[in-house]
């Protein structure tokens, strides 16, 4: 029999639970946690240490199931889950670089860690439980750590702050102005990953104390739970710290030349050929790996004394300073839009692409299935690092969490399906890399949008801020617009998406253990100045949206008809949709509030087809007069066609003041007349008359202009 240890506890007044020793019991640790009706299971394994790795190899795999939320893939074809969806990634990195920072830097073992959903409650975000899971399976599972962290979400609904504990989609946030998802132990952080709806930076700020306060509880819990389960040991490991010796003798010999190296541009040559100064040197008293990771540290505290010692930069530049800005549109012709930003030796061309509703991506996952008509891609190749490499297809985590960040950024200002009736498409090519393209990313979506003509509501900039610090004193810098070689010996990527008027995207990481919240006091206004710098830049080359779309894009025209029409405009079996698709070349989509999408490549076509749309919607008033089609001809009167599906009879008695004795004497099939519509029978059939209108007609009852002769021939 198994022994199973579990820990109840409550979150903002949820039962919530830490357990195990019941499941997956040959893991080296295995946590369920449970929050509501969610539920995830959180395992930790770890293996050799990997010497043929200059970093931690610790592996996150966040695995969401169908079944979990009681549901079957929607897919004809495939019903088993495969591939983690986009979303299901993104999950995965944000529990990754929540954990990574807290494992000691000598610290080489192989580490897995799987978490799993097996129950989905969409009140309870599986996400942020996983993150707390996976931290108490590391405090149970012998590995070094030993202490915990938490993951808290926060929320913002009419300026009051809240734990926002409920599943959230990304492109979904209208219950909360603010989705802020946040890592830490309570002092400080290891992780953001936020979206807003133009949140002041102030504002923002309080809402990250406040997440702080809101992890007191999780990590309680945790330490509690720890303390249950018995018999736990650390493990001991090989340490693949450098021996002090070398880093002094490194530091005394080469360390000018490697401080000079940082600001050499060709840094990979100068690092080689330094290398082998080194390995001369040293002959074989130390390993090539070894030498390596000498390289790295004393270039990393050359960095700081550079920064903290002397207040300069590797590339000269002010601490504050941004690099060479350049902004272009309209390069490509026959795209719909394109953007190209260049900061320094980063460079990025965006191209927007409209499509119809029909363009929409479907998304079938354990939330259900949904379509979303906005998507941001990032692609990246070797050219764009200036090597020689394989060229990658299918886009790895970094591409994905790239593009989804610069493509939160932008959400809050673009129009709704309303306004603007199109699917976007951005595509983020990026030409090269020199820090921070997800931001420039960010600034040639913005030029992109706008050279389409997408009538965005403000244009939206975004900078990476770093920072050095000195982690035996906390001295610390601020560093403005980092490229590579201050994001890899510095201590945090803290990237900032804005307005003018507030933020609308953050995600930071850092290789520190945990970052205190004075530096993001700093880091965030450091973002506002520069953003807005790159806003003035960019409005003088393109300062709001084009009046006009591009002439190689859909035009498209939206309609409303009464949803009772739905059934008749599409026909049995799709009949009557699929005529006008034929006879017109467009494309029509109808929603089920009755909204009605016309594209087309020419405005004829659409204008084609909204009448036969029309024709199909059309509901007569009684009182009004319309001109029609008589039908058919009997002995108690004449049939008029005023539409595609409508039509109603003339009485005899309607027909003249006069006696009409045979109604082919007044009337011929074919015939066009007006008529006026009198009522309706009991049956619904419409009663018309045309001796009414010998009558006059008062001035409502002005004659229908929507269905004239041309509008009104038989088919």
């Amino acid at each position: 029999m198994f022994k199973e240890i579990k820990h109840e506890f409550e979150i903002e007044g949820v039962k919530c639970t830490f357990s195990t020793g019941k499941l997956a019991r040959k893991s080296q640790s295995a946590v369920i946690a449970q929050m509501g009706d969610t539920v995830v299971m959180a395992t930790v394994n770890t293996g050799e240490a990997r010497t043929d790795m200059d970093y931690f190899p610790l592996s996150v795999e966040y695995i969401e199931k169908m079944y979990a939320a009681g549901k079957i893939s929607g897919s004809r074809f495939v019903k088993r889950d495969r591939f983690p969806t986009d979303d299901a990634t993104l999950k995965a990195r944000i529990i990754d670089r929540s954990i990574r920072p807290r494992f000691p830097e000598d610290y080489r073992d192989e580490v897995q860690v799987i978490v799993k959903v097996l129950s989905f409650d969409p009140d309870y975000d599986p996400v942020i439980i996983g993150v707390n899971a996976v931290s108490a399976a590391l405090l149970i599972s012998g590995s070094p750590i030993t202490e915990p962290i938490s993951g808290v979400r926060v929320g913002m609904k009419d300026e009051t702050l809240f734990a926002y504990n409920k599943h959230v989609d990304r492109d979904n946030i209208e219950e909360s102005k603010l989705d802020l998802v946040l890592a830490g132990d309570g002092k400080s952080l290891t992780n953001i990953d936020s979206n807003a709806y133009e949140i002041s930076e102030d504002r923002y700020i309080e809402a990250m104390e406040y997440g702080l306060e809101l992890m007191t509880p999780w990590l309680e819990a945790q330490r509690v739970f720890a303390d249950m389960v018995e018999g736990v040991e650390k493990a001991e490991y090989v340490s693949f710290a450098l021996p002090e010796e070398l880093v002094k003798k490194a530091v005394s010999i080469f360390g000018d030349e490697i401080g000079g190296n940082l600001t050499m541009l060709d840094k990979r040559a100068a690092k080689s050929l330094t290398l082998e100064k080194m390995a001369e040197e040293f002959g074989s008293e130390y390993s090539k790996k070894q030498l390596d990771d000498a390289y790295e540290a004393v270039a990393k505290k050359e960095l700081r004394k550079l920064v903290l010692g002397e207040g300069k930069r590797v590339d000269g530049r002010a601490l504050d300073e941004i690099r060479e800005l350049n902004y272009e549109v309209d390069l490509l012709p026959r795209v719909h839009g394109s953007g190209l930003f260049t900061r320094g030796m980063t460079q990025v061309m965006t191209i927007a692409t409209l499509g119809s509703s029909r363009s929409m991506m479907f998304v079938d996952d354990m939330t259900g299935e949904d379509t979303r008509r906005y998507m941001h891609f990032y692609v990246e190749g070797p050219y764009s690092f200036g090597e020689a490499g394989r060229y990658k297809y299918i886009p790895g985590r970094r591409e994905v969490g790239h593009g989804a960040l610069a493509e939160k950024a932008l959400y809050p200002v673009l129009p709704s399906m309303e306004e603007f009736p199109y699917t976007i498409m951005l595509m983020s090519e990026i030409m090269s890399e020199e820090g921070s393209s997800s931001m420039a990313s960010t600034c040639g979506s913005t030029l992109a949008l706008m050279d389409a003509g997408v009538p965005i509501k403000k244009p939206v900039a975004g900078i990476a801020i770093g920072v050095v610090m000195d982690e035996d004193t906390n001295e610390f810098k601020v560093l403005t617009d980092i490229q590579g070689v201050e994001d890899f010996y510095g201590y945090m990527d803290f990237k900032v998406t804005g307005t003018r008027d507030g933020v609308t995207a953050v995600q930071m990481d850092t290789k520190s253990s945990g970052l205190p919240m004075e530096i993001f006091r700093e880091a965030i206004q450091a973002a506002k100045k520069a953003r807005l710098t790159i806003l003035d830049g960019m409005a003088e080359v393109i300062g709001k949206p084009r009046e006009e779309l591009s002439e190689f894009a859909p035009k498209v025209e939206m309609l409303m008809i009464p949803v009772s029409k739905i059934g008749e405009l599409i026909g049995p079996g799709g009949k009557n949709i699929k005529k006008i698709i034929d006879e017109t070349g467009v494309e029509l989509n109808v929603e089920d509030d009755g909204s009605v999408h016309i594209y087309a490549d020419d405005a004829a076509s659409i204008q084609k087809a909204r009448e036969y749309v029309e024709e199909y919607a059309f509901e007569p008033e009684v009182g009004q007069i319309y001109t029609g089609t008589v039908s058919k001809i009997a002995e108690f009167g004449a049939f008029v066609k005023l539409a595609k599906s409508v039509e109603g009879l003339v009485h005899v008695s309607e027909i003249s003041d006069s006696f009409v004795k045979d109604v082919r004497s007044f009337l011929k099939e074919g015939e066009t007349v007006k008529v006026k519509v009198i009522g309706f029978g009991d049956n619904g059939k419409i009663r018309l008359s045309i001796k009414a209108l010998s009558n006059g007609s008062s001035p409502d009852q002005s004659t229908n202009s929507s269905h004239d002769d041309s509008n009104n021939t038989e088919e």
